[in-house]
């Protein structure tokens, strides 16, 4: 999992904002990388405790992946890879 952060912090990110106790997130960017991303998640949550937010705003932020086509997955046919790991069962 570590080196697939470190892979993805290149690439573009966007910010995640959410709101205790609303189910609806929403993002902004995207930005050039990870650390851009994370400096606007910081400006925001900063900006917001200068207004006087009780915390209830939460800032995160995620890598963005190119969009998958959807016409090549229709087409490919679906089936199921037999697992590697051993047998627990």
């Amino acid at each position: 999992m570590y080196s697939m952060e470190i892979d993805e912090i290149d690439m573009p990110h966007v910010v995640v904002t959410n709101i205790h106790g609303c189910p609806l997130a929403t993002y902004s960017g995207p930005y050039a990388n990870g650390l851009a991303a994370l400096a606007v998640a910081e400006a925001e949550r900063r900006a917001d405790v200068a207004a006087g937010e009780a915390g209830d705003v939460h800032f995160s932020v995620a890598p963005l992946y190119p969009g998958l086509d959807l016409h090549e997955l229709q087409e490919q046919p679906a089936r199921a890879e037999p697992e590697a790991g051993p047998d627990c069962g």
